[in-house]
């Protein structure tokens, strides 16, 4: 009976340990995971591009993904020598006039009653403008390319380039790493989740294309300067829910504003009414199984990951979020649940659809 209770206190002493140093692992490389899944995203988008590539031109898987890559590095470097440098030019030029739109707003304020009536609950208005010019600054910042932006970018692209190449290689090793009695409900939990985040990445990127166009093709009836690279931007922020079209807002806003208060609230309602029609018009026409997330889960676990994780944790934290939901639904299934389909990143052996 002793010696039957030491064994049991060792193995409960181990697998405490175990699991107390795979915590402590997982949040000193958080940063990492995150751009690993990143380029799981990349690969999930890669293999869905090759599959529907080699379905309608029947080649082999190979060159099927080689054709999909050169297509991608055709377009993007036709995109660059085209419109690369004007956009450059147009994306310096907006990090220097968003702190003179801020200054300029304040200087506005003051001439109104009602203005220094709102800036007086301030208690210092050059702190208040320098932190509005802070903010503004470094939402342009955002697509500065820094050291750190080039080795995050890197491993992203080279785990999307790896996985999407041997998905099965990758997927076989994970099957012999989990015990066999396991391996079922694995399959199925992967099964689920790539097909969660296939069905959330259409539904996304249809709601970006439509809302960089709507924005480009309002602020230039608007008139308001540089239309097109806020477009893009704006269509790059709705890649993050909830908090993502409020700070695509600001640079609009600002150099709105700037020119006068009817183009600011124009431009306000240019914002609202474009993730309105894409929302509850554009999409749900688009494409019919349409994946939403509960916005209040998503936006928790946008505070959470931005508390931890930065900048890169709000930008995963939907794509997270389908994945976990999609797992659930098979680790919690429920009766009306539909009846799952194959998803591009096959295990070995299963049929591709």
């Amino acid at each position: 009976m002793t010696d039957d209770f030491k064994r049991r206190a060792i193995y409960i002493i181990a697998v405490s340990a175990a699991v107390i140093a795979g915590a402590i692992l997982i949040w000193m490389t958080r940063v990492i995971l995150l751009l690993l899944f990143a380029g799981l995203i990349g690969a999930l988008v890669l293999t869905i591009a090759t599959n529907w590539t080699q379905k309608k031109l029947r080649l082999r898987r190979n060159l099927a993904l080689a054709l999909v890559l050169l297509s991608l590095a055709t377009c993007l470097g036709i995109g660059i020598w085209l419109r690369g440098p004007a956009l450059v030019q147009q994306f310096s030029e907006l990090l220097i006039d968003l702190p003179s739109a801020t200054e300029k707003i304040r200087l506005s304020l003051q001439e109104h009653n009602w203005g220094r009536w709102l800036l007086s609950h301030f208690a210092d208005q050059a702190q208040l403008s320098d932190g509005i010019s802070y903010a503004a600054t470094r939402i342009g910042g955002i697509v500065i390319t820094t050291a750190s932006t080039l080795v995050g970018l890197f491993i992203i692209a080279a785990v999307s380039l790896y996985v999407a190449a041997e998905p099965s290689t990758y997927l076989r090793g994970l099957q012999l790493l989990t015990p066999a009695v396991y391996r079922l409900k694995l399959d199925r939990c992967l099964e689920s989740a790539a097909q969660m985040l296939r069905s959330w990445l259409v539904a996304k990127a249809f709601s970006m294309l439509t809302i960089g166009a709507l924005v480009t093709v309002g602020l230039w009836a608007l008139q308001v300067p540089m239309a097109g690279t806020i477009g893009i931007i704006a269509a790059a922020f709705t890649f993050i829910p909830n908090l993502g079209p409020v700070i695509s807002f600001v640079p609009a806003g600002l150099l709105a504003f700037a020119i006068s208060p009817t183009k600011g609230i124009l431009t306000l309602l240019l914002f609202c009414m474009a993730h309105f029609l894409e929302g509850n018009i554009v999409t749900p026409l688009l494409e019919r199984k349409i994946v939403t997330l509960p916005p209040a889960l998503t936006l928790a676990v946008q505070l959470v990951l931005a508390s931890t994780t930065g900048a890169i944790g709000v930008a995963l934290a939907a794509p997270l979020t389908a994945v976990a939901l999609g797992m659930l639904q098979v680790l919690i299934p429920s009766e009306s649940q539909n009846k799952l389909h194959p998803t591009a990143l096959q295990s070995p052996g299963r049929k591709q659809g």
